[in-house]
């Protein structure tokens, strides 16, 4: 039986993924393998139900366990995305790190918009000029601002034609979408005309697959996200010194 030790760390669920992640490295745990119960695992690694069921629900977003209703939960068997899902993983432990996340989406998408531009097929560009076209409709309110940005960013992926890319896109999706929903949300409050200079900045991307222009895309790509980071400290300094 897979051996687990009480936790001792600050960060509880944190330490709970760790000692699961490494069990399974370890080979204690397979594929296929039951995990204790909820309350088994209180009991044993001496932490709060509450903590257990994060970590749990943390590794069954991440894919790594199953959790069946009624049955148990599994240590999931690998499928299409085991390369992939170890990327999800990390983010999920680091969904407070809004830097860090944004740093990844620059990473991806930068690359994304250029690669989009040079083989974008017609329907997906005519994908990308409805949701840009939904987006302008959507002003000046922005009622749905945050669904249409996500949809965009994904397309994007899609369009690049690498289905790893956009399997990477994909798979993080919801960090992302958690990342766009708390940067949005403090960047509109702080900042009038925001809603309208988003659109222009999707809009421009899309322009600039739309002709085809490999590095004018991936310049506005770059501008676009460093511009979230920027506002983001800018709004996070003002916050700290109103406290």
């Amino acid at each position: 039986m897979a051996e687990f030790k009480p936790v001792k760390t600050k960060r509880t669920s944190e330490s709970i993924l760790e000692q699961i992640k490494k069990l399974i490295i370890e080979g204690q745990l397979a594929p296929g393998d039951k995990l204790l119960t909820e309350r088994e695992l209180s009991e044993r690694l001496q932490v709060s139900r509450a903590s257990v069921r994060e970590a749990l629900s943390a590794l069954n977003l991440a894919g790594i366990l199953e959790i069946r209703h009624g049955e148990g939960i599994y240590v999931k068997r690998p499928g299409p995305n085991a390369v992939i899902e170890p990327l999800t993983f990390i983010l999920l432990l680091e969904k407070d790190k809004l830097q860090n996340i944004l740093e990844v989406r620059k990473a991806l998408e930068v690359e994304a918009a250029g690669l989009a531009a040079e083989r974008c097929t017609p329907g997906l560009l005519q994908e990308l000029k409805a949701v840009v076209e939904e987006m302008e409709e959507d002003l000046p309110a922005g009622e749905k601002a945050e669904q249409l940005d996500l949809r965009f960013h994904l397309t994007l992926a899609q369009a690049s034609q690498n289905p790893l890319l956009s399997r990477l896109m994909n798979t993080v999706q919801e960090t992302i979408s958690q990342t766009l929903r708390v940067t949005r949300a403090l960047w509109l409050s702080a900042t009038s005309g925001t809603t309208r200079r988003l659109f222009e900045e999707h809009r421009d991307i899309y322009l600039a697959v739309a002709a085809r222009d490999r590095s004018r895309a991936r310049e506005l790509m770059y501008q676009h996200l460093w511009k979230v980071e920027v506002e983001l400290a800018r709004v996070n300094l003002n916050n700290c010194k109103q406290n």
